[in-house]
């Protein structure tokens, strides 16, 4: 039978940076950085979620963890609460 696997609970204020039409917008940013694109999000949770192997997918570029900016707005956006308004 397989394992369930439990959803860790994302902090209420995360939220992804927008950029005004025309802005830079980086394809990667390191671990730690990545508290500067993911509002509310830490780079120990990032930490904490890398050894657990969960969380957004990264890649590892001389031994530091790197995070591409589409795969932290997908990851996040799995997690989208439908309201009534």
């Amino acid at each position: 039978m397989p394992r369930k696997h439990l959803v860790d609970k994302l902090p209420k204020d995360v939220r992804i940076i927008d950029y005004a039409p025309g802005e830079f917008k980086p394809l990667f940013v390191s671990s730690k950085d990545v508290e500067k694109v993911v509002i509310g999000w830490s780079k120990k949770t990032a930490a904490n979620l890398r050894s657990q192997k969960k969380g957004p997918r990264y890649y590892l570029v001389g031994g530091t963890p790197y995070y591409r900016i589409e795969d932290l707005d997908e990851y996040f956006s799995r997690y989208l609460v439908k309201t009534t308004d």
